[in-house]
């Protein structure tokens, strides 16, 4: 395949990734809200995604890849924004 979209049996798999991200910064702002104010949690969150989807060669991993960076960030105290 020559773009990073996975489709089996026709299926869009890049609504799914959408979806669970979603899911995990609602999550993330929910558990951590009452440490860090939601909007700086959401602003990380972006950044993290971002660097994820630029350097992905399989798009499927992102959201576990993104969830997993946001709460190592968000135990250890480190919410600076990556450049």
């Amino acid at each position: 395949m020559t773009n990073k979209t996975t489709k089996t049996n026709d299926i869009d798999f890049s609504i799914i990734r959408e979806r669970a991200l979603r899911n995990i910064r609602e999550d993330l702002i929910t558990e951590w809200s009452s440490v860090y104010p939601s909007e700086l949690i959401e602003e990380s969150f972006d950044a993290v995604k971002a660097q994820h989807k630029d350097r992905a060669n399989i798009e499927d991993f992102i959201p576990v890849l993104v969830e997993a960076e946001m709460k190592e960030r968000l135990r250890s105290r480190d919410l600076d924004v990556p450049a």
